[in-house]
Protein backbone atom coordinates (compact mmCIF):
# COMPACT_ATOMS: atom_id res chain seq x y z
CA UNK A 1 0.00 0.00 0.00
CA UNK A 2 3.00 2.61 1.11
CA UNK A 3 4.36 2.20 -3.16
CA UNK A 4 0.86 2.98 -4.34
CA UNK A 5 0.39 5.70 -2.24
CA UNK A 6 1.89 7.82 -4.32
CA UNK A 7 0.62 7.25 -7.29
CA UNK A 8 -3.03 7.30 -5.81
CA UNK A 9 -1.88 10.95 -5.53
CA UNK A 10 -0.46 11.73 -8.72
CA UNK A 11 -3.71 10.15 -10.65
CA UNK A 12 -5.87 11.23 -8.15
CA UNK A 13 -4.55 15.56 -8.93
CA UNK A 14 -4.47 14.56 -12.37
CA UNK A 15 -7.98 14.00 -12.11
CA UNK A 16 -8.95 17.27 -10.18
CA UNK A 17 -6.90 19.67 -10.85
CA UNK A 18 -8.83 19.95 -14.49
CA UNK A 19 -12.17 20.33 -12.62
CA UNK A 20 -10.90 22.69 -10.31
CA UNK A 21 -10.06 24.71 -13.39
CA UNK A 22 -13.27 24.55 -15.45
CA UNK A 23 -15.17 25.40 -11.87
CA UNK A 24 -13.16 28.38 -11.54
CA UNK A 25 -13.35 30.00 -14.87
CA UNK A 26 -11.35 28.12 -17.08
CA UNK A 27 -7.09 28.42 -17.53
CA UNK A 28 -4.74 31.46 -18.11
CA UNK A 29 -6.74 34.65 -19.61
CA UNK A 30 -5.67 34.91 -23.58
CA UNK A 31 -5.53 39.07 -24.55
CA UNK A 32 -8.54 39.70 -26.75
CA UNK A 33 -7.89 41.47 -30.70
CA UNK A 34 -9.37 44.89 -28.72
CA UNK A 35 -6.60 44.09 -26.27
CA UNK A 36 -3.50 44.33 -28.50
CA UNK A 37 -4.39 48.07 -29.74
CA UNK A 38 -4.47 50.91 -27.31
CA UNK A 39 -5.30 54.38 -28.66
CA UNK A 40 -2.74 57.32 -28.43
CA UNK A 41 -3.57 59.17 -25.21
CA UNK A 42 0.15 60.72 -23.90
CA UNK A 43 3.08 61.46 -25.21
CA UNK A 44 5.86 59.35 -25.24
CA UNK A 45 6.48 56.39 -27.68
CA UNK A 46 3.61 57.05 -29.91
CA UNK A 47 3.05 54.70 -33.08
CA UNK A 48 1.79 55.31 -36.40
CA UNK A 49 -0.52 52.10 -37.48
CA UNK A 50 -1.04 51.39 -41.13
CA UNK A 51 -3.59 48.63 -40.19
CA UNK A 52 -4.14 45.12 -39.05
CA UNK A 53 -4.27 42.14 -41.01
CA UNK A 54 -4.78 38.63 -41.35
CA UNK A 55 -2.17 37.37 -43.78
CA UNK A 56 1.73 38.58 -44.49
CA UNK A 57 0.46 38.91 -48.01
CA UNK A 58 -2.00 42.06 -47.31
CA UNK A 59 0.06 43.22 -44.59
CA UNK A 60 3.11 43.28 -47.05
CA UNK A 61 1.17 45.16 -49.65
CA UNK A 62 0.26 48.35 -47.51
CA UNK A 63 4.18 48.68 -45.98
CA UNK A 64 5.45 48.54 -49.84
CA UNK A 65 2.53 51.21 -50.28
CA UNK A 66 3.77 53.27 -47.22
CA UNK A 67 7.34 52.72 -48.11
CA UNK A 68 6.92 53.82 -51.84
CA UNK A 69 5.89 57.31 -50.81
CA UNK A 70 8.47 57.67 -48.36
CA UNK A 71 7.79 56.51 -44.76
CA UNK A 72 10.90 55.01 -44.03
CA UNK A 73 11.55 52.10 -41.14
CA UNK A 74 7.87 51.07 -41.77
CA UNK A 75 7.56 47.47 -40.70
CA UNK A 76 5.03 44.38 -40.87
CA UNK A 77 4.90 41.86 -37.95
CA UNK A 78 2.89 39.43 -36.39
CA UNK A 79 1.67 40.92 -33.26
CA UNK A 80 0.53 38.92 -30.17
CA UNK A 81 -3.17 38.21 -30.95
CA UNK A 82 -2.56 36.82 -34.65
CA UNK A 83 -2.68 39.36 -36.94
CA UNK A 84 0.09 41.35 -38.32
CA UNK A 85 0.63 44.88 -37.38
CA UNK A 86 1.97 47.67 -39.86
CA UNK A 87 3.39 50.01 -37.97
CA UNK A 88 6.38 52.94 -38.17
CA UNK A 89 7.74 54.55 -35.26
CA UNK A 90 7.97 55.50 -32.07
CA UNK A 91 7.19 59.07 -32.53
CA UNK A 92 8.57 60.98 -29.23
CA UNK A 93 5.01 62.94 -28.76
CA UNK A 94 1.30 63.17 -30.05
CA UNK A 95 1.64 66.50 -31.54
CA UNK A 96 4.70 64.43 -34.40
CA UNK A 97 2.51 61.41 -34.43
CA UNK A 98 -0.31 63.62 -35.70
CA UNK A 99 1.58 65.42 -38.20
CA UNK A 100 2.65 62.07 -38.98
CA UNK A 101 -1.17 60.50 -39.30
CA UNK A 102 -2.00 63.96 -41.61
CA UNK A 103 1.11 63.67 -44.47
CA UNK A 104 0.10 60.09 -44.53
CA UNK A 105 -3.68 60.89 -45.73
CA UNK A 106 -2.46 63.66 -47.88
CA UNK A 107 -1.09 60.78 -50.12
CA UNK A 108 -4.16 58.25 -49.41
CA UNK A 109 -2.85 55.67 -46.12
CA UNK A 110 -4.91 55.61 -43.46
CA UNK A 111 -3.30 55.96 -40.19
CA UNK A 112 -3.88 55.54 -36.42
CA UNK A 113 -2.16 56.56 -33.54
CA UNK A 114 -1.53 54.01 -30.94
CA UNK A 115 0.63 53.69 -27.74
CA UNK A 116 3.47 51.45 -28.83
CA UNK A 117 3.71 47.65 -27.55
Amino acid sequence: MKRAAPWLLVVGLALVYPVVTLATGGGPPFPTRGDCMREASADGEVDAVFGYFESEVEAVEVRERALEVGFTGTEAEWNGCGRVRVAVGPFPSLEVGEEFVEQARGVGLDVTLEQSP
